[in-house]
């Protein structure tokens, strides 16, 4: 493997740093938007079938699918990479 100069690690630490706040800040938002999906679901639900005509446990299963994608989405474009970077830097350390 090469080695890693100070400038290229310090680059990817900065990278990795990033990533890991992106990846909290999207959590945060994440936790904020599961609150009134699982507290005001009724209320919620009344406002978007007078918007659009959709029965209810499909209305229930795009809820739960998009708050699941979003996680998805946050894990796999913020933390792994941010991890796979501090792990890489890591082992060259060793």
């Amino acid at each position: 493997m090469h080695e890693i100069d100070d400038q290229t690690r310090s680059t990817a630490l900065l990278i990795s740093n990033v990533l890991f706040r992106a990846f909290l800040l999207g959590f945060g938002l994440l936790c904020l938007s599961t609150i009134p999906v699982l507290l005001l679901t009724d209320q919620i639900y009344a406002i978007h079938s007078s918007m659009i005509d959709i029965p209810r446990p499909m209305y229930n299963a795009l809820l739960f699918e998009l708050l699941g994608n979003m996680k998805m989405l946050l894990v796999m474009l913020f933390l792994l990479p941010a991890v796979g970077i501090r792990w890489t830097l890591k082992k060259q350390v060793t």
